[in-house]
């Protein structure tokens, strides 16, 4: 069975013609880093079948990144009828000249797809394809990758070696294609003794390819509007592309997709929503299930552990619709580029990079899936430091718990309280990586290899798409996790320790459980069991929290809940300063089971119970301090934060003299020490 490589430039359409040959739904952004890894599909096309391969972009064989590193290994390991699809993006074509001449002198069988092409007409350009095809002996063809059905015969491929090849290998070798291999991929040649130094210096200077890539370029692209502009900039850029400017825009930005998403237009479409779920649903089932039998237990089970543990989380479907098509905007403009681009100076001072906005801001969808992009930092450490601190931005999941509680509380108002608890979540991250840096996690100071897309108006059917997989994941989640965990959920609510049903929330195992440990969140105003069970829970998954209280308050109505969270009759109910203490501990403390398991598996058994200690002692802390300032006032809380910090310094003394006495330790042997 041949394989079929798809390979390019970072942004040049890769993904989404992958997406289109193979009727698959992977995720496509704008940005360098949204393919870390490889991806591969088996097809049957025109009668046979292919294995379709997405690597990761690269812009040469010397790889500068980790997933630079994914795409040469297994370019390097392609098979001799193996064949490579070369995306080319039009507005950079002399960028990608580099990687195709460098897979050519490899002797790859190529085929060469120009993208993008209608932008760069419009920006006055045209590309001599025919002109191409002739002195580089691959096919090259103008198409689009977005379109659903191609209308280019992907798989019968032509490459012959050109005197435009040859001429380059002897003017920049001289030597056998062995020694070419060597070269283009940056390596030392094992056996040196076929080239003298003189030539060896020459080999590894690659002056003479760009020579012929300028050579290509004058030829090939006629086009004088654009000569001397640089794609991607715009005017505009010259106005936002400052701290100044950007960080105000970036949290008014943030606060109105917060007000317009949970708090002006989301509530109302929810509340529809909810209630054809009703009419539609749970009304029709219960009146079966009440005709079937009289049984308490059974139908308790159905309109609370079924329909209201689930309802409570999916009546937020809506909303987390709303969300992710503002994220996608953000996405598709290429402002998450420009934010990478304006915060990497500041990252860099605490060993991340730009590509870690990236990062966070795929944690506001899910902290599981964010944690897998940063593998994209280069740097061990760094990628380390990543995972741990990607919990601390708020993901989807929570926002239906921060809007039920903060509207509760504060009415419309609450969108201040929820646009606080980011920026919180923000400046933590930022804190707790400063402190990783300084202590056990010192990483190197890395280049940002930024893609800069233009700025442009967003492209609908990726928008869509991308809405469509992010709330199908959400409905996945909600009847797979959520619909089990809530049927166990209201098990352990309503039945005791002897196994009986009792119907009582205070009589159940849970309750008996909470009670247990309420001593430990005294101190932070979240003493009651039902809070406790409500947060236990909340470890599988953080949906389970919303399910927990419609259960324990008995709310079949999703309307209904937050006016009971703050009744002193209810079985779960906040006042002010019990309220917003709950949601800062929610905020920071461990997501979910599943990112538990990513991190297990990216950084390791030791990384992760140190990011798991943090989240659970950060968010313990920040609680404390919340809490009893709200209650008993700014002279107990500075109080407290005193004691605070000389035990933090205490913890930091220890540490550094273990350190040394590590280093002393390992250097008893070394000469020089002992002198």
């Amino acid at each position: 069975m041949c394989r079929l490589y798809i390979v390019g430039n970072p942004n040049s359409g890769k993904t989404t013609l992958f997406n289109n040959l193979t009727k698959s739904a992977e995720h496509v952004g704008n940005w360098h880093g949204v393919t870390v890894d490889k991806k591969s599909k088996i097809v049957k096309l025109d009668g046979a079948q292919y294995e379709i391969v997405d690597l990761p972009g690269l812009y040469s064989m010397n790889a500068f990144s980790l997933e630079e590193q994914v795409s040469i290994n297994a370019i390097n390991d392609m098979r001799v009828d193996d064949k490579i699809l070369y995306l080319v993006d039009a507005n950079n074509f002399k960028r990608s000249m580099l990687l195709a001449i460098n897979l050519l002198m490899l002797n790859k069988n190529i085929k060469i797809l120009i993208n993008n092409y209608q932008t760069f007409q419009k920006n006055g350009g045209e590309i001599d394809a025919q002109y191409l095809q002739k002195i580089l002996g691959c096919e090259v063809c103008i198409f689009d990758a977005q379109k659903s059905k191609m209308d280019i015969n992907f798989f019968n491929f032509s490459t012959r070696e050109t005197a435009f090849i040859l001429t380059l290998k002897n003017k920049c070798f001289n030597t056998d294609n062995g020694n070419i291999v060597s070269i283009v991929n940056g390596n030392e040649i094992v056996d040196s003794s076929e080239v003298n130094k003189t030539e060896l210096s020459k080999l590894k200077n690659i002056e003479i390819v760009y020579e012929y890539i300028l050579k290509i370029s004058k030829n090939c692209i006629k086009n004088n509007k654009i000569k001397n502009k640089i794609y991607g900039y715009s005017n505009i850029d010259n106005k936002i592309l400052k701290l100044k400017v950007f960080i105000p825009l970036f949290i008014f930005t943030l606060f109105f997709i917060i007000y317009f998403t949970f708090f002006l237009i989301g509530p109302i479409i929810s509340d529809i929503f909810i209630n054809i779920l009703y009419l539609v649903i749970q009304k029709p089932v219960m009146m079966i299930i009440r005709m079937a039998t009289s049984s308490t237990f059974i139908i308790s089970l159905f309109s609370e552990g079924v329909f209201g543990a689930c309802f409570s989380v999916l009546g937020f479907l809506p909303q987390i619709c709303l969300m992710y098509l503002f994220l996608s905007l953000l996405e598709n403009s290429g402002l998450i580029s420009r934010m990478a681009f304006l915060f990497d100076d500041m990252l860099q001072k605490v060993g991340l990079n730009g590509k870690m906005v990236y990062t966070l801001l795929m944690g506001i969808g899910c902290s599981t899936t964010a944690t897998l992009s940063a593998k994209n930092m280069t740097d061990k450490n760094a990628q380390i430091k990543a995972s741990i601190l990607t919990p601390f931005i708020s993901c989807s999941a929570k926002l239906p718990i921060y809007v039920t509680v903060a509207f509760a509380l504060f009415n419309r108002m609450g969108v201040w309280l929820i646009g606080g608890l980011y920026l919180l979540s923000i400046l933590m991250t930022m804190v707790f990586a400063i402190i990783f840096e300084r202590t056990i996690l010192p990483s190197q100071k890395s280049p940002l290899l930024l893609e800069f897309p233009p700025l442009q108006s967003p492209k609908i059917f990726n928008i869509l798409q991308s809405v469509k997989n992010s709330c199908k994941q959400f409905l996945i989640k909600v009847f797979g996790i959520i619909f089990v965990s809530s049927i166990l959920l209201w098990l352990l609510s309503n039945v005791n320790i002897k196994f009986q049903y009792v119907g009582d929330v205070g009589y159940s195992i849970l309750y008996s459980l909470s009670t247990i440990v309420s001593w430990v969140f005294k101190p932070i105003g979240l003493d009651n069991p039902n809070i406790i069970c409500a947060l236990l829970v909340g470890l599988v998954a953080k949906e389970l929290i919303l399910s927990n209280f419609a259960i324990s308050n008995k709310i079949t109505n999703l309307s209904l809940l937050g006016a009971s969270l703050v009744s002193t009759s209810s079985a779960v109910n906040f006042n002010v300063a019990s309220g917003i203490s709950f949601l800062v501990f929610v905020l920071l403390y461990f997501p979910c089971i599943s990112n538990f398991g990513v991190l297990l598996k990216e950084v390791g058994t030791k990384y992760t119970i140190i990011g798991v200690l943090v989240q659970l002692g950060l968010a313990y802390a920040c609680s404390y301090v919340i809490y009893n300032l709200l209650t008993k006032g700014l002279a107990f809380t500075l109080l407290a934060l005193l004691v605070a910090v000389i035990i933090l310094f205490a913890i930091k003394t220890i540490y550094k003299k273990i350190k040394l006495k590590k280093i002393i330790c390992d250097c008893k042997n070394c000469n020089k020490c002992n002198k």
